[in-house]
């Protein structure tokens, strides 16, 4: 199928754009679900038990399971959803960043509880005790969205955009193999309605080919000048896409700028990466304190800059600029929300601890990992690092993709090295085949941080790598010290 060509954006600024029409008024059913909800956050927040982002949700879809559809078809600027591998919850927030840039009111899944559960709850949050959204629904929501629960949520959201990042193995027990998940997201797209604009990476070749079965209207995105991983030291690079998404042919590359991302082409029947319509290029990577591009669409150009590090990071924040230009937001404000943004938590947040700077890069696949990885070594500096490995469900109980990550990078890079977690010697042993003795094992996290953290010098950094659980558990500790917020008392929507 040829992908429909995407309509350019018919205002200018997305303070004009028209408003889709709002549901009729919920039924008991929805109005009860609301109530049980809300009660079920207000309880298990009262009584410090969690932050009450997924429990309220599950208790609200056993009452009412259409909820999620009946309270997103009231949003007057209807859902934009954001899923992938790598950086969902990054480009999310940067996606929020340039609506509110541009004057939108938006509302998120802020907290990154991003499963069915999740999205109900985050649309709870703003709920009248009727049933009805607040404001009148007058705001555009946006969804991260977990691969897993892409083919089952979408159709409820009926969403205007759906953004997918990149596609990399990731959970195996949980995600199965690449190929599993494309299949998953190639279904939900059929669901959805023909209006809606899918904004495809171009750059990776399992997310470009999904325009195949899209009925609406495609933009692809991508980096067209950047530093390649080929000219620098690859001595493992994991590339989870080998052959062709609709021929299973070899694919070659001009230029790869990580894993399988860059500019490919199949050997066999020669598809090849779409030209985007939205690019970064001229990118200048600054070690940890970001990056600086050139930012184009279709309405300009202009000189960009992100404080986040890496240039999985430039690919987030191409991705937002190009849900900007199809919500019909302008290149500068879109550009200045992009400078303005700050990393959400425990995606290379910064917290200050005990006159140390704590800064954790959250790293849970082989992929991602790699990237932190060379991204921490640009600067040629040595660093106090902490590498926490978790097992649970939420991270993968399988963790032998820790063999497949570059870990010879580190003795390089590393001034020091602990390692924790629940598999804390799974990560000690990976560590000591690359070259490397760390400095601590400690299986609690708590107390693995408190060693890393006063072993590293005063007015120097400690870098946390964690997993998921890990990222939760190292964020509840630095909170439960006193030195940053939970993560659900973070400034929330409007």
């Amino acid at each position: 199928m040829t992908p429909s060509p995407l309509t350019p954006p018919a205002s200018s600024s997305a303070k004009h754009r028209k408003p889709h029409p709002v549901a009729t008024r919920p039924g008991p059913r929805t109005t009860l679900a609301v109530l049980v909800g809300r009660a079920t956050s207000a309880t298990v927040r009262r009584l410090g038990i969690g932050g009450g982002t997924s429990l309220p949700g599950l208790i609200a879809r056993g009452i009412d399971p259409k909820l999620t559809t009946r309270l997103s078809a009231q949003l007057r600027h209807g859902s934009i959803v954001v899923t992938g591998t790598n950086g969902k919850t990054t480009t999310s927030g940067m996606v929020g960043a340039v609506l509110r840039g541009a004057g939108m009111r938006v509302w998120q899944n802020r907290e990154g509880s991003n499963l069915a559960r999740g999205i109900a709850t985050a649309l709870l949050k703003h709920a009248h005790a009727s049933g009805s959204l607040r404001d009148g629904g007058d705001a555009a929501f946006v969804f991260e969205l977990d691969e897993a629960a892409f083919r089952r949520v979408l159709p409820e959201l009926r969403p205007k955009v759906v953004l997918v990042t990149n596609l990399f193995r990731d959970q195996l027990d949980r995600y199965g193999e690449v190929d599993t998940v494309a299949e998953r997201w190639r279904e939900g797209l059929k669901r959805v309605d023909a209006t809606t604009t899918l904004i495809a990476n171009a750059d990776d070749p399992s997310v470009a080919a999904l325009a195949d079965i899209h009925p609406g209207p495609v933009l692809f995105y991508g980096v067209n000048e950047a530093p390649s991983v080929v000219e620098g030291d690859a001595r493992i690079q994991v590339i989870d896409t080998r052959t062709c998404p609709r021929c299973r042919g070899l694919l070659s590359y001009s230029v790869r700028y990580y894993s399988h991302v860059g500019h490919w082409s199949c050997t066999h029947c020669g598809f090849a990466r779409p030209t985007p319509t939205v690019f970064a290029s001229a990118v200048t990577l600054a070690s940890l304190d970001g990056a600086q591009l050139t930012l184009t669409r279709p309405d300009g150009t202009a000189q960009a800059r992100i404080t986040l590090p890496g240039l999985y990071n430039v690919y987030n924040a191409v991705a937002a600029a190009a849900v900007g230009y199809v919500e019909g937001t302008p290149l500068s404000p879109a550009v200045e929300a992009l400078a303005r943004f700050s990393p959400a938590f425990g995606r290379a947040e910064r917290i200050q601890a005990r006159g140390r700077t704590v800064q954790i890069l959250l790293a849970k696949n082989p992929t991602g990992l790699n990237e932190v990885l060379r991204a921490l070594g640009a600067d040629g500096r040595r660093h106090h690092l902490l590498m926490l490995l978790n097992d649970r469900a939420a991270d993968g109980e399988d963790v032998s993709w820790i063999w497949d990550a570059d870990f010879e990078q580190v003795p390089a890079l590393a001034e020091r090295v602990s390692a924790g977690g629940t598999r804390a010697f799974d990560m000690a042993l990976r560590l000591k085949y690359a070259g490397l003795t760390p400095y601590a094992v400690e299986s609690d996290i708590p107390k693995a941080f408190e060693r890393a953290l006063e072993a590293t010098p005063v007015g120097e950094s400690l870098y946390v790598i964690p997993t998921y659980t890990a990222m939760l558990a190292v964020r509840g500790e630095l909170s439960r010290l006193g030195f940053a917020p939970r993560y659900w008392e973070l400034p929330q929507d409007e």
